[in-house]
């Protein structure tokens, strides 16, 4: 009996670990949505993020897409590491797109990449993309992954300044991964979701700005 107790807290310490690490220590924050009424603008154009979910609810119950003007999605460029090909931001231009920070060391980011993979081969028709963009980790390591999870849509080895550049349109830090927006067809963040979040959630969003 001792023992069982024993392994039970060892296997929900080793849990609370993977769970930090992954987090970088910062907490997890629920579903931000940011909207131009619910948004007060500084000379930088930063929008004032709502971070509760009771907020985000409110917000998405009236979200009529022509009237969300955001900041637009920072352009970057780099080589894809699914094809070797280079891959441009700007070459998709009308596109609804899924931008992920990730890494292949962090469990919640690893769990979400099937589904992203699955919307990709749903959506590509419809002009929707799926972009990774791995940071803190080695282009090995990604590869690897990639290869393991025959992964379909564009993968990015993430820079300082593309995450700055995304820090900065988003006005506030990456605090942990994976972190994940939504952006509309004319290049605007609409959505931003920091920690790992449910499949049918994305593609309700998504399917709203198709």
């Amino acid at each position: 009996m001792k023992y069982t107790k024993l392994i039970i807290i060892i296997s929900l310490f080793v849990g609370i670990i993977m769970i930090v690490s992954c987090q970088k220590n910062i907490e997890q924050v629920s579903t931000t949505i940011i909207k131009s009424e619910d948004a007060t603008v500084s000379n930088q154009n930063k929008p004032v993020v709502k971070n509760t979910s009771e907020q985000a609810s409110e917000i998405a119950e009236n979200w009529p897409v022509g009237e969300i003007p955001l900041i637009k999605a920072p352009l970057f460029s780099g080589t894809n590491m699914v094809d070797g090909k280079e891959f441009s931001l700007d070459s998709m231009k009308d596109y609804v797109l899924i931008i992920d920070f990730w890494a292949p060391w962090c469990p919640p980011c690893r769990a979400e990449i099937p589904g992203f993979i699955e919307l990709q081969n749903k959506y590509k028709d419809k002009k929707f993309a799926v972009i990774g963009i791995a940071i803190s980790s080695a282009e090995v390591d990604v590869r690897k992954f990639i290869e393991e999870q025959k992964v379909t849509y564009p993968v990015i080895m993430g820079t300082d300044k593309m995450k700055k550049d995304y820090e900065k349109a988003m006005g506030q830090i990456i605090r942990g991964i994976p972190t994940t927006l939504i952006v509309n067809r004319k290049g605007e963040i609409v959505i931003v979701h920091v920690g790992s979040e449910d499949m049918s959630l994305f593609e309700d969003e998504i399917q709203s700005l198709l």
